[in-house]
């Protein structure tokens, strides 16, 4: 109940203050070491249903968005002014006002489902061509969704649900254009609304940083696999000095950037190690990270290029001492699933849905298998939440409930281990084939249903992955039930 406790904490009164004094320096300084003990007994100390060790990582998570945001405002690499737009509109609507809202809900309608935010892909049309992406883009892909269905789509969520954080992804979102309109504009039109925006950033020039300075609600995560190399490698010969382009153009119109990371066996080491935490967040300035492993899906999908489950547990160990000790907001997506209380998919409690550039409704990003395409479901009268209660997604989320989320701290299964599309490859390829009237969202996702080897190599990976990370889970979160502390971080975070 973190958005209740922090209602009944005066945390609107404290962002209010926070908001006022952006140009105090030292007060704002004082103001935030303050807060840092209030957000631990509500986070931590208050949630005693909880696992500790998760709750103390969302703490940590939090702290370390204050002491980067000061950083930076100390800085100038984020602008006083865009500072109080996103204070009002990320902290006070979407952290506070939505979470609390949602949490009231909940409790008066036990049997309703509230996601606290969707993922939509308005256009598939990309300007890079990358191995392995999920979403199969090309430069002369024109599919895109019309801007009057993306624009229904987020006030539809915002009311049924409080919803007021979206996601943006692609394709390249800001190629997206449809009557002259763009994610720039979507923005603008929804500025109660917080818009994270994944993108390729090689389109962000100093113009286009600007108008999201205007905009005030927007904060893009840029794609990088590393250093130079292993990002020419994979995404172009000169992508890399772009990116540090529009880190530049963005540092200078005061707007904060993130950055989305994929590892693979090829690059985990060197997205894990402290060199590449010191150069990105460190000397480029960047605010937030999001470590998403490799997920073998999409174009020339391969199980070669998954992690083994000894250097997921490694990458675990080291994101650990990231959030914890290194005080870096970068989360490893599906290590820290202590964090969200398992998988978020098929629009979970606190969790999402995922819409695509022909409005195809899947449950996760990384599960590209839907039953109900949003324009069709308009066009019969329905809403999004027709989609939310069809039996695909809920026999998702029975699964979630049944593994961890809605559980007694005692009765979760391993949360190291929370995706049910790679981490336990049965639960959805029994839910595949399943006769809910499902249909692979491209040609690559029709490929890997019917390619028997790539499922049993996943479920194979799978007791591997258990053999390795079970006995972390069960000594470090149930037998010792103490903080991540008590992780073993000598491995070689180097």
């Amino acid at each position: 109940m973190i958005g209740k406790e922090l209602k009944k904490h005066g945390w609107g009164k404290f962002i209010d203050a926070v908001v006022w004094i952006a140009d105090k320096e030292p007060v704002m300084g004082f103001l935030i070491r303050k807060a840092e003990g209030r957000l631990w007994e509500a986070i931590v100390e208050e949630e005693k249903d909880s696992l500790r060790p998760a709750q103390e990582l969302k703490y940590y998570f939090v702290r370390n968005l204050l002491r980067t945001t000061e950083d930076r405002l100390r800085k100038g690499i984020m602008s006083k002014e865009v500072f109080r737009k996103m204070v009002k509109v990320f902290v006070k609507n979407v952290f506070v006002e939505d979470i609390s809202q949602r949490e009231i809900n909940e409790e008066v309608r036990k049997d309703e489902v509230y996601p606290s935010f969707i993922v939509l892909s308005p256009t598939q049309q990309c300007n890079l061509h990358c191995p392995g992406c999920y979403a199969g883009s090309l430069a002369n892909t024109k599919v895109s969704l019309p801007y009057g269905i993306a624009q229904r789509i987020i006030k539809e969520k915002v009311a049924l649900w409080h919803s007021r954080f979206t996601v943006i992804s692609g394709g390249e979102p800001f190629l997206w254009r449809d009557n002259g309109k763009g994610v720039i504009d979507l923005a603008m039109e929804n500025n109660d609304n917080f818009f994270m925006i994944y993108t390729n950033g090689t389109l962000i020039d100093a113009a286009l940083a600007e108008k999201m300075a205007e905009a005030g609600n927007i904060t893009p995560a840029i794609s990088v696999e590393g250093f130079e190399e292993k990002t020419d490698q994979r995404r172009g010969q000169g992508t890399f000095k772009k990116v540090l382009r529009a880190f530049k153009n963005l540092r200078e119109a005061g707007v904060p950037f993130g950055i989305s990371v994929d590892a693979d066996r090829d690059n985990w080491h060197e997205v894990t190690s402290k060199e590449f935490l010191k150069f990105y967040f460190d000397e480029e300035g960047v605010f937030y990270g999001w470590l998403f492993q490799y997920m073998p899906i999409g174009r020339s999908y391969t199980l070669k290029s998954v992690v083994t489950p000894e250097e997921r547990l490694e990458m675990f160990k080291r994101n650990v001492w990231a959030i914890k000790e290194g005080g870096y907001n970068y989360i490893d997506f599906w290590n820290q699933g202590v964090m969200t209380d398992g998988c978020l998919a098929a629009g979970r409690k606190g969790g999402y849905l995922y819409i695509d550039w022909n409005g195809n409704v899947m449950p996760c990003v990384f599960i590209p298998y839907y039953r109900d395409n949003i324009m069709e479901v308009y066009e019969r009268g329905g809403t999004l939440r027709d989609v939310l209660y069809s039996p695909y997604f809920k026999k998702i989320r029975a699964w979630q409930c049944d593994y961890a989320y809605g559980r007694q701290s005692v009765e979760k299964r391993n949360l190291i281990l929370p995706c049910p599309m790679r981490d336990h490859h049965t639960v959805i390829y029994d839910i595949l084939k399943d006769s809910f009237k499902i249909k692979p969202s491209d040609d690559y996702a029709r490929e890997s249903l019917d390619d028997v080897e790539y499922h049993r190599g996943l479920i194979e990976y799978d007791k591997r992955l258990e053999e390795v990370i079970e006995p972390v889970w069960e000594r470090e979160y149930r037998e010792n039930g103490g903080s991540p502390d008590a992780v073993d971080m000598r491995a070689g975070n180097s």
